[in-house]
C-alpha cells in the first residue's frame, strides 16, 4: 500500500500541482506586464545611459540616444 502512495499517487499529484502552480504564476505575471506601462529599454552605445526603444535611433549600426552629444560624435 505504501509503494501505491509513495510511488505512484504522490509523484503524480506533485506533478499535477506544480504544473497548475507554475500556469497560474505566468498568467499573473503576463496580466501585470499588459496593465503597467513596462517599457522596453536600449543602451545608448555612445554615452551607455538606457532610454526606451521609442526614444532611441539606430545609426550606422549603433543604437544612439537623442542627446545633441550623441548625435554629435556619430
Amino acid at each position: 500500500m505504501n509503494f501505491i502512495v509513495f510511488g505512484v499517487v504522490a509523484p503524480i499529484a506533485y506533478f499535477i500541482l506544480r504544473f497548475l502552480v507554475k500556469r497560474l504564476v505566468m498568467n499573473f505575471l503576463q496580466k501585470l506586464k499588459r496593465r503597467t506601462d513596462i517599457k522596453n529599454m536600449t543602451k545608448c552605445e555612445n554615452c551607455g545611459i538606457f532610454i526606451s526603444e521609442e526614444d532611441i535611433k539606430f545609426v550606422d549600426g549603433r543604437n544612439i540616444c537623442n542627446k545633441p552629444e550623441c548625435k554629435n560624435n556619430v
